[in-house]
């Protein structure tokens, strides 16, 4: 379930890379797991994708206790676990949306998730709402990058790694400097969700 974690760290401390398919393209661990994750969010659906973000939410709030700050990883893990019932995808699929989970904060500023609160019937269909939109501008960048797939993503979130960008509250359009693993699991969660 920690999958980005440490494919990120496997990724700066023994940069290996080996060669697959017919045409020989080099690809890397990274982009591999990328590439499963994707395939992993796009085979749950649209119906199994929410019900299984929506258990992860509901147990971060309530048994992880994560309101304001990012719920424990392990009780969430936990969750995932006991949800996915040893179904690799769904904790491929998991591992994303926990990796989505922990870093809201970081996505959403503070003056953001107050408007939320504010305008929003229900809080979590805003909160996915925003997110999806600061998930759409990212994408956008991997659009102009050309490329959806595993190895596009990588690269895209391996350069954005390595850029400082700071973005305005409240600048939905805006995405500040990310690191890999959320970069990832973002585009991953809405590169996958579409088809």
């Amino acid at each position: 379930m920690t999958a980005l974690r440490t494919v990120a760290f496997v990724a700066f401390v023994a940069p290996l890379v080996f060669a697959t398919s017919a045409r020989a393209e080099l690809v890397s661990p990274r982009a591999a797991y990328v590439d499963r994750a994707l395939t992993a969010m796009r085979a749950l659906g649209p119906a199994r994708r929410a019900a299984l973000e929506h258990a992860l939410y509901d147990a971060a709030r309530t048994t992880c206790h994560g309101d304001r700050d990012a719920p424990a990883i392990d009780c969430v893990i936990a969750a995932a676990t006991a949800t996915c019932s040893g179904d690799a995808s769904c904790e491929l699929a998991a591992d994303v949306i926990i990796t989505n989970l922990r870093a809201r904060a970081a996505w959403l500023d503070e003056p953001t998730r107050a408007r939320i609160v504010r305008e929003a019937a229900d809080y979590h269909a805003g909160l996915i709402a925003a997110l999806d939109r600061r998930f759409a501008a990212l994408a956008a960048e991997l659009a102009i990058a050309g490329g959806r797939d595993g190895t596009a993503i990588d690269a895209l979130c391996v350069a954005r790694d390595r850029v400082v960008r700071a973005c305005r509250d409240g600048d939905d359009a805006c995405v500040a400097s990310v690191p890999w693993s959320r970069c990832v699991a973002a585009l991953v969660w809405f590169v996958g969700g579409t088809r």
